[in-house]
């Protein structure tokens, strides 16, 4: 089966709606990842997990979101950036094309952290004005998320941004990764003590934190960790889309 939307024909997507009602909406960000992760690494993430969970569940893939929230990376070069209104009425938008031809149940897999705020404002937008619960779901495994079990091989300290678990899943996607270049983060701080980061909220550029502009150690990344974490997270939300298939 072609789990693409984009790649169907009006009547197929018209049959597909007869059965099932449930579309993924992949969003990602078009922003640096370090020396050594492509800046498409977001996007690229969000479509191919998508497309994954597809295939296991029989579902439907929107065209991804390239372009997220990611003003907080716009020191380093290539980086390129939706404002937070814009991306909440992008997603509004998009989704409410999606509800106007029956799907349902249409579920956000997000691949940046920046992107999280905006679309929860988006969510509780489209919520309000049409009654309609639209879901969001990070496709990178987390502790406390989706593919916990797999974060297990982690052995980096700290991290968050092609960092070992961002660089493994890359190399297990295929995506363009130039390990030679990988480099271990050492923590920086320009304008706040580290022992307040947690205590005080404050909005800061990426490079306040990483001159690399990349934070724990992608160096100890590798293809077989990166199987583990997929598969992992695959599987978990492969279960969910599932158990959302039956409301």
């Amino acid at each position: 089966m072609e789990n693409r939307l984009y790649k169907l024909t009006r009547p197929e997507v018209e049959e597909y709606l007869k059965e099932n009602d449930v579309v993924l909406l992949p969003v990602g960000s078009t922003e640096q990842h370090g020396k050594h992760m492509a800046i498409d690494t977001d996007a690229y993430t969000a479509q191919e997990i998508s497309l994954m969970v597809a295939e296991k569940t029989g579902v439907l893939v929107a065209p991804t979101v390239s372009y997220g929230y990611s003003p907080h990376h716009m020191n380093f070069k290539g980086s390129v950036t939706l404002t937070f209104q814009t991306l909440v009425n992008v997603l509004k938008e998009v989704c409410a094309s999606l509800i106007h031809h029956g799907f349902n149940k249409i579920v956000v897999m997000n691949a940046h952290g920046g992107n999280t705020n905006p679309i929860k404002q988006a969510l509780k937008e489209i919520q309000d004005e049409t009654g309609k619960r639209v879901y969001s779901v990070m496709v990178y495994p987390m502790p406390d998320g989706f593919g916990a079990e797999g974060t297990s091989v982690i052995e980096q300290e700290g991290g968050g941004h092609a960092c070992e678990l961002e660089t493994s899943v890359g190399l297990y996607l295929g995506h363009r990764v130039l390990m030679d270049r990988a480099e271990k983060w050492t923590p920086e701080h320009t304008s706040i003590d580290p022992k307040y980061r947690r205590k005080v909220s404050a909005a800061y550029m990426y490079d306040e934190n990483t001159s690399i502009g990349s934070t724990g150690d992608p160096t100890l990344a590798t293809r077989e960790k990166g199987k583990i974490l997929v598969e992992s997270v695959v599987k978990d939300l492969a279960e969910f889309i599932e158990d959302l298939k039956t409301l």
